[in-house]
C-alpha cells in the first residue's frame, strides 16, 4: 500500500459572499505519497492557495476530507491543529515572515520553543546545524534587515526544518527573488528532496513547477489534466 502523507478526499470549500457562493476548492481528491515532490501550479484565482491552505491546516474544507501523516484533521480543535502545524508541517512563505529583531539563529530556534521536552542546548545545536546545513555558518547572528533576500529565505527555511516535519510545505518560495537567487532556492528544496524530504511546492511559475518530481495543476477550484491548463 502507497505510504500517503497527504491524502484530501472530495473535498469542498465553499465562501459565501453576499448572495453568490464562491466555490474555492470543489471536489478535490488529492493523494501524495512520502518522499514526493509535488509543484501544486495554477492561475490566480484558481484554488491552489486554499488547497495549500488546506494541507497546511490553516483552513478547513465545507464537506470531505484531509488526512496529513495519517491523521484527519476534520474534526480537530485549534489546539489540535497548532501540534499539526507546529509538528508535521514546515512552512517556507514568498515573504519569509522572520522576526526582525531576532538574528537568524533565533529566528530557526523559535518554533522549538513550544515543543516540549527541548533544552535551551539541544534548540541551539539543531538550528546551529540547520543554518549550516542552508549554508548560513557565517550568518547566524545576523538580524535579517543584514540578510540578503536569498539568506533570508534560506533561514525560513532552516526554520521550517527545525521541527523535523513530515511535510515542508513552500508557497511561491521564490517569488520575492531575482531569477539567479530563485534557482538557487530551488536547487535547494530538489537536494532537501533528494534526501528524503516531501515537499509541495505551490507556485504560478510553470518553468520552476516543472522542476518538481510532479505536478497538480488546478483551476477553478478542480484539479485538471496538463492539456486542459494549458489551455487556461
Amino acid at each position: 500500500m502507497t505510504d500517503n502523507v497527504i491524502e484530501i478526499l472530495d473535498v469542498r470549500r465553499y465562501y459565501l459572499v453576499g448572495d453568490f457562493v464562491v466555490r474555492a476548492l470543489d471536489g478535490v481528491n488529492l493523494n501524495i505519497p512520502r518522499g514526493a515532490f509535488t509543484a501544486i501550479m495554477g492561475p490566480s484565482g484558481s484554488g491552489k492557495s486554499t488547497l495549500m491552505n488546506m494541507i497546511g491546516c490553516l483552513d478547513s474544507p465545507t464537506s470531505g476530507l484531509v488526512s496529513i501523516d495519517g491523521e484527519v484533521t476534520n474534526a480537530m480543535d485549534e489546539a489540535e491543529l497548532a501540534v499539526v502545524r507546529n509538528h508535521k508541517v514546515g512552512f517556507v512563505f514568498q515573504q519569509f515572515n522572520l522576526l526582525s529583531k531576532l538574528n537568524a539563529l533565533e529566528n530557526v530556534m523559535t518554533p522549538l520553543l513550544y515543543s516540549g521536552g527541548i533544552t535551551g542546548k539541544e534548540r541551539k545545536e539543531r538550528a546551529e546545524y540547520l543554518l549550516e546545513r542552508v549554508g548560513l555558518k557565517d550568518r547566524m547572528k545576523h538580524v535579517p534587515s543584514e540578510l540578503s533576500g536569498g539568506q533570508k529565505q534560506r533561514v525560513a527555511i532552516a526554520r521550517a526544518l527545525v521541527n523535523n516535519p513530515s511535510i515542508l510545505l513552500a508557497d511561491e518560495p521564490t517569488g520575492a527573488l531575482d531569477t539567479k537567487t530563485g534557482d538557487q532556492i530551488m536547487s535547494l528544496f530538489m537536494d532537501l528532496n533528494e534526501e528524503g524530504r516531501t515537499i509541495v511546492f505551490v507556485t504560478h511559475d510553470r518553468g520552476l513547477g516543472l522542476r518538481c518530481r510532479n505536478q497538480v495543476y488546478i483551476r477553478d477550484g478542480k484539479i485538471v489534466d496538463y492539456d486542459v491548463f494549458r489551455e487556461y
